[in-house]
């Protein structure tokens, strides 16, 4: 499962990033790392972006990225 498949205030768990090393790396500087605790605040029409919350930060996603990211 990945994020694109969640609803708005749903919360999840990261399970593992399916990136090449310069993306995986991007996201894991703003706390999407193997363990986090995430949850959906907002996606855009067509869910093609996600506004996340990640700790006390908000992350914004693009959809291909959204897909990169497994969780549970």
């Amino acid at each position: 499962m990945s994020i694109v498949d969640m609803n708005i205030g749903e919360k999840a768990k990261v399970v593992d990033i399916h990136a090449q090393k310069d993306l995986k790396l991007r996201l894991q500087s703003l706390g999407l790392t193997r363990g986090a605790d995430i949850e959906v605040r907002g996606f855009a029409i067509g869910k093609q972006n996600v506004e996340l919350l990640v700790d006390d930060t908000l992350v914004g996603l693009r959809q291909t990225e959204m897909r990169l990211i497994e969780i549970d």
